[in-house]
């Protein structure tokens, strides 16, 4: 509401002509007394200066419009009033300031001035209309006073029935005076039936814990005059019997000169407050319990990371020693070769529980025969069990048995279950491997004579970087993601994967079940092979592009000692710089480079040379995202860092 509207509200009760003006004499509001006693209209007036509707000098009026400003008392003077715009009435004029000006730039002082024609019968007259008119909008501001009182009310009793919370109202005896529909509802009472009744008869509650009964909250309010909120624990009793978990609060229901003249009280039933508590509780203690393993996980993590390292660095300073016999070098490299495969798996599994968390593994189906399945994963780890004596049966099916299934996938799965029997099976122990049909399926079994599995710890294995084994020393190893990989992978073959154990040192069996007819909605397409490239390699030219540069070197160390011609850059412009010039056949490009990606490398790439060259992506980048788009940008292989030597040269053998 603007200074003009809040002036009118007070100026329209008085009979007088009355003006709002600024200092500069605009008139900035009129109030209803200005028709009555001057025959004007006060709309007319709004904006009008002072100077236009009075037939003074303009000097006169100015001088008057200053003296106003001075003071707070009304000054009197005289104003000739042009009336209707053409004679003038003569009037005693009464201004004083309304309102001083306000500082730093703030409002405008503006003065308040009163006009009185100086005819006395002409001004009783108007007076006596102005008291009517005063009157009569007395009368109408009653009567919209009464509306909207009425209009509240019915506001009032409609959101009360509407809104989710119980309302109970008492009078000063504690008598029930109303009840909405959701306090009918949690009460089983209906209003007309309560109404004038005690409250406790209808709103019946006690302590949870002791079934004692609870101090009404209107009692209290009634006692001290102020807000009460109802006990912890509490429960309503409904009439029909029914208990309810309840939670608010009562408040006092005063006059006009403070007196208490009743309660209202809202409630409402906690039921699903008291589930989300709880189930809030449960996920507190699950992230509490995962934060902990999680931290488990990193020692754990940072562990076996650096137990690789330790041989590495050893084997690489014999590698320097200058008499080093054959043999030891020898050791050394095949050390070297087993502690970066161990790192590479350690890395892999990671990997498979990332893409596995975001649903990135897709299976590559085939018919695979249950036999060959088992009979290669039991040659895989049979060195192992020969290095720890351990004797190794293997069992199986008597008919062939044919899946739809991912061969590497399950070879993953079943190479897990007999690693981890050998790695928990002291020296001498046995280990079975066993495949048989079993319904519409193949059942195969895994079981040991080892360490064994706690009962409370046989529940959990299968949760990621669950071990049993968090002993400092931790002389087996691993991440504890293993497990994990394997039941996600034969759940998504529509398997399962469950595990027994009679307790600790009595052995374990893990039971892989797959259905024998199961089948998949599609199966993706397979990436290009090493086929796809030309059959002649002698001296073909190859660039190497890699940011880091000992990765660079080492590979263009390779693939020399193989004998092709091999240039080398450390960015992608220096790339596609090389490329211009030395035509490379093969090119092996990193995708993270500094700048300008390898993605768009290889479109350049491809645009400059067409399909004269062969594009190799070797990236840290393996999911089946970056699989994607190496192949939309260009690229003709896609080879996962670290990069097995002898697999990079079986690809370029093709050349």
């Amino acid at each position: 509401m603007d200074e003009a509207q809040r002036f009118l509200e007070l100026a329209d009760l008085l009979p007088d002509a009355l003006l709002l003006v600024t200092r500069e004499g605009v008139i900035l509001a009129a109030n209803r007394g200005v028709r009555s006693r001057l025959e004007m209209s006060p709309e007319a007036l709004r904006g009008c200066r002072l100077a236009e509707i009075v037939t003074d000098p303009p000097d006169t009026v100015a001088r008057s419009l200053r003296d106003w400003s001075r003071t707070r008392q009304l000054l009197p003077g005289s104003l000739t009033v042009l009336r209707n715009g053409a004679s003038g009435i003569v009037c005693r004029a009464e201004g004083a300031l309304y309102r001083p000006a306000g500082g730093d730039g703030g409002h405008e002082a503006l003065l308040m001035l009163r006009l009185q024609p100086k005819e006395a019968s002409v001004y009783q007259f108007l007076l006596l209309n102005q008291r009517i008119e005063a009157l009569n909008g007395e009368i109408a501001r009653r009567r919209r006073t009464e509306s909207e009182l009425r209009e509240q009310r019915e506001w009032l009793r409609v959101t009360l029935e509407s809104i989710g919370d119980a309302v109970i109202a008492t009078d000063m005896d504690g008598h029930v005076t109303f009840l909405n529909p959701v306090a009918e509802e949690l009460t089983g009472w209906r209003a007309v039936e309560a109404v004038g009744r005690p409250l406790p008869e209808v709103f019946h509650i006690v302590n949870e814990e002791t079934r004692r009964p609870a101090e009404n909250p209107v009692s209290k309010v009634l006692r001290e005059g102020t807000t009460a909120g109802l006990a912890n624990h509490t429960i309503l009793i409904s009439r029909s019997g029914l208990e309810v978990p309840i939670d608010d609060c009562a408040a006092p229901i005063l006059g006009n000169q403070g007196e208490l003249l009743g309660v209202v009280m809202v409630f409402h039933d906690v039921i699903e407050r008291r589930k989300l508590e709880r189930e809030l509780s449960l996920r507190a203690a699950r992230l509490a319990e995962a934060d902990r393993r999680k931290d488990e996980f990193l020692a754990m993590l940072a562990h076996e990371l650096r137990n690789p390292l330790a041989p590495i660095r050893n084997a690489l300073h014999l590698l320097g020693v200058p008499d080093a016999s054959p043999a030891a070098l020898r050791r050394a490299r095949e050390m070297m070769e087993r502690q970066v495969q161990h790192m590479v798996r350690l890395v892999d599994d990671l990997l498979d529980v990332s893409r596995i968390t975001r649903g990135k593994v897709q299976l590559r189906l085939e018919q695979v025969e249950v036999s060959s399945l088992i009979q290669r994963a039991a040659e895989a780890v049979r060195p192992h069990m020969e290095t720890k004596r351990h004797v190794f049966t293997v069992s199986l099916p008597a008919e062939p048995v044919i899946l739809h299934a991912d061969p590497t996938r399950l070879d993953q799965v079943l190479l897990n279950l007999l690693s981890n029997a050998a790695k928990f099976t002291d020296p001498g122990g046995c280990i079975e491997l066993t495949a048989s049909r079993d319904r519409d399926g193949v059942r195969i079994s895994v079981r040991d004579t080892g360490i064994g599995i706690d009962t409370e710890l046989l529940p959990l294995i299968f949760e990621p970087f669950m071990q049993a084994d968090q002993s400092l020393d931790r002389s087996q190893g691993g991440l504890g993601v293993g497990l994990t990989l394997a039941r996600t992978l034969v759940e998504m073959h529509g398997g399962t994967l469950t595990a027994f154990s009679e307790g600790p040192g009595r052995g374990s069996e893990l039971v892989v079940w797959l259905p024998a007819r199961w089948q998949a909605m599609e199966s993706p397409d397979n990436e290009r092979g090493a086929g796809d490239l030309p059959s002649d390699s002698s001296g073909r030219r190859v660039l190497v592009v890699d940011d880091n540069r000992d990765s660079a070197e080492s590979v263009a160390l390779l693939m020399q000692i193989w004998g092709y011609d091999v240039r080398v850059a450390n960015d992608g412009p220096s790339a596609l710089e090389i490329a211009g010039s030395y035509r490379p056949e093969v090119v092996l490009l990193d995708i993270g480079l500094p700048g300008m990606d390898g993605y768009e490398v290889a479109r350049q790439l491809r645009q400059g040379q067409g399909s004269s060259v062969v594009l190799v992506a070797m990236t840290g980048y393996g999911m089946e995202e970056d699989r994607r788009r190496s192949r939309e940008s260009g690229f003709d292989h896609h080879l996962v860092k670290p990069v097995d030597p002898e697999g990079l040269r079986a690809l370029l053998a093709g050349l």
